[in-house]
């Protein structure tokens, strides 16, 4: 019997709070951006966007899809910082609309349906994907593209589902390449699943599969004539050594990402597939396709910490189905008042309180910095050197490089026609490219320092390269040197005359300094050539 206080939920009236939802969320997000936003755009972020100032195949690192959202939505609203971040709102809309879906097509309720939406909405973690436009956005949404289609081809037997799933695949790796491990999962449930072995046989499935290879052509085609570079630097990426504590700071910084009470339901969310009860269940077979998904993604992650450090969002894509999961062994537990109030209590209500309590922290993470004191006094009984702002807000690397941009813009007027900037990070490079005045091409010395520091597009780029022999245009000419020249001598050997230095410009917010950079003046240009180390340097 259906509970008095949802049995009003209709399907329509469901529909219609989660467009309200969604219309509002996206609202809410286009202000902040216009009005509100103290975040200025994360390195990756103006690096793609850079990338988008030269359309091409594909790029060093990740395939073209997010040069090309980013360049038409600039080419709509201007090169500005809401613009970059648009098409991260319009995909969070789409990733909204699929997850809706598919719970409706699995289970049949659009209750639960809007239970996900607003459990999700309640994850700071999940605002941050809404707003920052990087390859997680397109990657999200196409992992979940692909979900879906395979609930049609596999789970209803919908044959056309098969070309398009392929198609969605190869799309989603054009976004970043990572998306052919869902496979493995799929490939998991397609084995375990004694109904859906048959389709291990049919040629539908590799249909799909030559299609999704067939997306691949413009990557494959472009590391071919640049040496292959994306493959070294993903090797380079992932393969490092052993380290112990890496597994043990996955799981910690999910936890934290998620909220410790939402990172706890999915636990037991999966837990509930492999218990007897669920065997019984009438959705047994979605659930085990959500978690083969979900797990399996989840698992490759954990054992790629086990080798190297992974990033906070490399296990992302597995709270898609983990999500749908969970919230349908919420309804599960609902409807069994002796195992409910754990769940209600300990964890549902705490995520729901959690995500309201920070989602303006999450807005502006600055709001937290008046309780620095309060938390030193607690860390230092535990360590001598006390937390810094910076510490304390992951977030404070997105501030002051507007503000940096200006100052550069000031000094680089001051040396005349010809002069340009340059940087040894190929983020800061990106981030002066975006925020200097008129959005000059600036240049990354990365490369080219003794020792040298990873490539980057930079170095694909004939028209960015520092070699006189290779671009002679830049050499004679004066620079506004954005970084930390003392630590690379090399560097400072690049000009005619000895580079000045200019008082160091301190970046503060909430009253806390976050960031200090360093500018440096430097004139007549020699150029710079690569070592033979740097050319491995991926």
């Amino acid at each position: 019997m259906t509970s008095p206080w949802i049995a009003w939920l209709t399907p329509w009236r469901c529909r219609a709070i989660f467009a309200a939802l969604l219309a509002f969320g996206f609202y809410s997000n286009w202000n902040y951006l216009h009005y509100n936003c103290p975040l200025d755009l994360a390195g990756d972020e103006a690096h793609y966007w850079d990338w988008s100032r030269q359309l091409d195949l594909s790029y060093y690192s990740k395939g073209p899809v997010v040069a090309y959202l980013i360049r038409a939505s600039c080419a709509i609203f201007g090169d500005t910082m809401p613009a970059v971040r648009f098409p991260a709102m319009v995909l969070a809309l789409g990733t909204g609309i699929v997850t809706y879906w598919l719970i409706v097509r699995l289970f049949r309720s659009d209750r639960m349906a809007l239970g996900a939406a607003i459990l999700s909405g309640s994850v700071p973690a999940f605002m941050a994907g809404s707003l920052l436009m990087t390859i997680d956005p397109p990657f999200f949404f196409m992992w979940g593209v692909v979900t879906c289609l395979a609930v049609l081809a596999v789970l209803e037997d919908r044959k056309w589902a098969w070309p398009l799933l392929g198609l969605a695949l190869g799309v989603g790796f054009l976004a970043k390449y990572t998306i052919f491990l869902w496979m493995i999962g799929f490939l998991v449930f397609l084995v375990i699943d004694k109904p859906s072995r048959k389709y291990l046989k049919s040629p539908w499935f590799y249909l799909a599969i030559v299609i999704a290879l067939a997306c691949t052509t413009p990557v494959v085609v472009w590391n071919a004539q640049h040496g292959w570079v994306s493959e070294k630097h993903v090797a380079a990426d992932t393969a490092t050594a052993f380290k112990l504590g890496s597994p043990f700071e996955m799981i910690g910084s999910q936890a934290a990402i998620l909220g410790l009470s939402l990172f706890m339901i999915m636990v037991g969310a999966s837990a509930y597939v492999f218990r007897r009860e669920a065997k019984s269940d009438p959705h047994f077979r979605a659930i085990k396709y959500l978690a083969c998904i979900g797990l399996t993604y989840f698992g490759i992650v954990f054992l790629q910490s086990l080798r190297s450090r992974i990033q906070p969002n490399w296990p992302a894509p597995a709270y898609f189905t983990l999500m749908v999961l969970s919230v349908y062994f919420l309804s599960v537990r609902l409807k069994q008042k002796n195992k409910w109030r754990p769940w209600w209590a300990g964890n549902l209500i705490m995520t729901v309180v959690t995500g309201i309590v920070l989602t303006p922290v999450a807005h502006d993470p600055s709001l937290i910095y008046r309780f620095l004191p309060k938390i030193n006094w607690v860390v230092t009984k535990f360590r001598d050197k006390p937390m810094t702002a910076r510490d304390l807000d992951p977030t404070a690397r997105l501030r002051g490089w507007e503000k940096l941009g200006k100052h550069v813009g000031d000094e680089l007027a001051k040396l005349g026609p010809g002069a340009f900037v340059m940087t040894e990070d190929y983020q800061r490079s990106s981030e002066m490219a975006f925020y200097v005045p008129g959005q000059p091409k600036t240049y990354c010395c990365a490369s080219y320092l003794n020792p040298p520091r990873r490539a980057s597009q930079f170095d694909i780029w004939p028209d960015r390269s520092l070699d006189p022999s290779e671009n002679p245009s830049l050499v004679g000419k004066d620079c506004v040197f954005v970084g930390f020249m003392n630590k690379w001598p090399s560097s400072k050997l690049a000009f005619g005359q000895p580079p000045v230095k200019l008082p160091d410009l301190i970046i503060k917010a909430g009253g806390e300094q976050i960031a200090g950079f360093q500018v440096w003046l430097c004139r007549d240009f020699r150029g710079m050539k690569k070592t033979v180390e740097a050319e491995g340097n991926y």
